[in-house]
């Protein structure tokens, strides 16, 4: 059992840097990085690194990805808008 969870884990760390790598939208590969943070942090869970697991969670999943969406969203300003001039300009 133990081992099905370790692949399961290990597939989601995979599929999600994948993700990472693949996605053009920052928000996106933003998710598909916490994603891959939480599979590792299985991982670590099923080797019995209690602690490690727990700062994987906080310290990447609450400090780090919080920041870097805030930064993403902040940036990504997306297209400019043309504001219409009045006729009797």
């Amino acid at each position: 059992m133990v081992d099905l969870l370790f692949y399961v884990a290990a597939a989601l760390c995979v599929l999600c840097a994948l993700g990472v790598v693949v996605s053009a939208n920052p928000v996106q590969s933003v998710l598909m990085l916490l994603g891959s943070f939480v599979g590792i942090s299985l991982i670590y869970l099923l080797a019995g690194f209690q602690f490690l697991a727990a700062i994987q969670i906080l310290v990447y999943g609450g400090a780090i990805m919080v920041l870097f969406l805030f930064v993403v969203m902040l940036l990504n300003q997306g297209d400019e808008v043309a504001v219409p001039v009045p006729y009797w300009v």
